[in-house]
């Protein structure tokens, strides 16, 4: 566990000990996006991000968080997916950031660029210098000041409900 102490704020990389924050957080994050869901389907939610989390944590998913009195107050995690190599990215290594969330009573003070900041200093220590994400109208200051920016290629979506 890696921790950091910064104006009484603690940063944690996330570990198999964490999965519980993981997953309670995620809810939050998806409730504050797409509104609370029914019983039946978070408790899907639940049992389906816990597999993957305890699959994944610190292989292929990698999550820093940041802590304030005893609480968690911000978090941010990272998919690690290879694709096939390309002129600006030839090791093909891209870190995909997602379930970035502040609690609102901590938003504006900066908890969100540092946990975003460790979670692609630990990559670039595992040799990823690509990333990419989906921002929220809220989220997208923060990425343009880590210095993310709009890429032209649009994203498309087919979901194929099963």
């Amino acid at each position: 566990m890696s921790t950091t102490l910064m104006d009484d704020i603690l940063y944690f990389r996330a570990t198999d000990k964490d999965i519980d924050k993981l997953v309670d957080l995620r809810i939050i994050f998806s409730d504050e996006l797409y509104g609370k869901q029914p019983p039946e389907k978070e408790a899907e939610m639940r049992k389906n991000l816990r597999s993957y989390f305890e699959k994944e944590i610190n292989r292929n998913y990698i999550s820093w968080y940041a802590v304030v009195d005893g609480h968690v107050a911000a978090i941010a995690g990272m998919v690690i997916k290879t694709l096939p190599g390309n002129i600006k990215n030839p090791s093909g290594e891209w870190g995909y950031i997602m379930s970035v969330y502040t609690s609102p009573a901590h938003r504006g003070k900066g908890l969100c660029r540092n946990v975003l900041e460790r979670l692609m200093e630990t990559a670039g220590q595992m040799g990823i210098s690509a990333f990419e994400l989906h921002a929220t109208a809220a989220g997208e200051p923060v990425y343009v000041a880590c210095g993310f920016y709009k890429h032209h290629e649009p994203t498309y979506r087919k979901i194929v409900a099963g």
